[in-house]
C-alpha cells in the first residue's frame, strides 16, 4: 500500500530527527510507537501524528496536534498509546507563536477517549436511517377476495386438459359468490 510506505518513511524521518534533536525518553518512545502503529489501521492517531509532523516542517508540536486530530477524525473510542497533553484546537496557532495555551489536559497512557456528543457523521447516519424507514409504506389490508384466494382450502384446480394443475378462477369466483350469499358466511 503506497500510503503506508510513505507514512513509514515519514515516521522514520520523525524518529531520526527526534533522536538528532536530543529528545530522549517519552519523545523518542512516542516516535517509535508511531512507526510501529502505522501497520495498525485502528490507530488513526499515529498517522495523524506523522502527517502533522511532516506538514509542520519537523515540529514535534505538529506531531502532537496531528495525533489529536487523528483521534478526533476517527469518531470512535480510542485508547491512548502513551501519555499525552491536549490543548484546545483554537489555541494551536498561538502555540506556534510561542505563547502558552490557557489550559492543557494531561491524558494518561491507557485512558479511553470517546466522543460524548454524537458527531456530524453519526447524526447524518441517523437522519439517513430515518428517511430510509419513512420510505417504506405500511401494508394495506387484504380484501375479502384476496383472503379467500390465500386460503388453500378454497383453491380449485383444473383436473384435466391443457390447464391441468392450474387454478380454475371461474369456479373459484362462483364458489366465493356462493359463500358470500350464504347467510352463515355473512360475517367473513
Amino acid at each position: 500500500m503506497v500510503k503506508g510506505k510513505v507514512l513509514k518513511k515519514g515516521g522514520k524521518a520523525l524518529l531520526e530527527s527526534a533522536k538528532d534533536a536530543g529528545l530522549k525518553g517519552g519523545g523518542a518512545v512516542a516516535a517509535e510507537n508511531a512507526i510501529d502503529a502505522l501497520d495498525n489501521p485502528y490507530l488513526a492517531a499515529a498517522e495523524g501524528a506523522v502527517v502533522g509532523y511532516i506538514a509542520s516542517g519537523g515540529n514535534p508540536i505538529g506531531a502532537i496536534a496531528g495525533g489529536l486530530v487523528g483521534f478526533v477524525l476517527a469518531d470512535g473510542e480510542r485508547i491512548t498509546p502513551c501519555d499525552m497533553v491536549a490543548i484546545p484546537a483554537y489555541q494551536y496557532s498561538a502555540m506556534l507563536d510561542g505563547r502558552e495555551p490557557t489550559f492543557q489536559i494531561f491524558i494518561k497512557e491507557g485512558e479511553m477517549i470517546a466522543p460524548i456528543l454524537p458527531t456530524d457523521f453519526m447524526q447524518a447516519n441517523l437522519a439517513a436511517d430515518a428517511i430510509r424507514m419513512s420510505d417504506t409504506k405500511p401494508k394495506r389490508k387484504l380484501s375479502a377476495w384476496q383472503k379467500y384466494l390465500a386460503s388453500d382450502s378454497n383453491k380449485i384446480f383444473f383436473k384435466s386438459g391443457k390447464n391441468k394443475g392450474k387454478l380454475n378462477m371461474v369456479k373459484m369466483g362462483k364458489a366465493w359468490k356462493k359463500s358470500k350469499s350464504n347467510p352463515k358466511n355473512k360475517g367473513k
